[in-house]
């Protein structure tokens, strides 16, 4: 388990021994037990060899609290776990502000520099026939020089939530999309996703003080 999934592993645990103090010791070890099952039915996207798969490890780890607490570990409890996980990092707004040039200038050389070169892999890989439905990326389909912008083509995590019966928990995982941003100073518009029935999710990060976020302050977010 990468050390993402470890982190909101331990989120999930704190939240149920909150909330459920009595059944906390059976629902944390009937969720360990479900992970193995609820993970075996899900697509082969390369496992550690794309960077992105820690993303379906969620989506199958919060199916595992969902399932062991019967469906009271829901998509407000993912909502609430996420905030307070990205809580405790909320001293990076202090550091890291995007709305200064050098800042996003050096954010979007480091997101570039990490997905293009896997956007080639994907590419590679699918025409072998291999990942399957796996996140494509185009990156800066604005063609746009402010912020950092792409966007994905395929999500096995929506994939894997429309085939086993867990819709319901994808806008929460979306929505958590939109923390991170928030510890840096930015926003984050994104008008379409998959989980919402489009083709594509688009991401376009911008400085929270910007005129493009003002321009968007009224639009709903997904």
């Amino acid at each position: 388990m990468a050390a993402m999934d470890k982190m909101i592993k331990k989120g999930f645990i704190r939240y149920v021994k909150k909330e459920y103090p009595d059944e906390a010791k059976k629902i944390i070890q009937k969720a360990d037990e479900l992970f193995p099952v609820l993970y075996a039915k899900a697509p082969d996207i390369g496992g550690s060899e794309n960077l992105m798969s820690y993303n379906l490890d969620l989506m199958i780890l919060s199916a595992s609290f969902y399932e062991a607490s019967d469906h009271r570990v829901d998509g407000e409890a993912i909502s609430e776990i996420a905030k307070e996980i990205f809580g405790k990092y909320r001293f990076l707004r202090k550091i890291v502000n995007l709305n200064r040039k050098w800042q996003m200038d050096f954010f979007r050389r480091a997101i570039y520099k990490r997905y293009v070169p896997y956007a080639k892999l994907v590419e590679e890989k699918v025409s072998q026939g291999l990942w399957g439905n796996t996140w494509r990326i185009a990156i800066n389909p604005r063609n746009t020089d402010e912020g950092v912008c792409f966007e994905l083509t395929g999500c096995p995590l929506a994939d894997y939530a429309r085939a086993n019966g867990y819709e319901n928990l994808l806008p929460y995982m979306c929505a958590a999309d939109h923390l991170m941003p928030e510890l840096v100073h930015a926003k984050l518009i994104r008008m379409h996703t998959c989980a919402t029935g489009s083709a594509t999710c688009d991401y376009w990060y911008v400085g929270d003080e910007s005129e493009t976020a003002k321009a968007y302050a009224d639009v709903k977010m997904l």
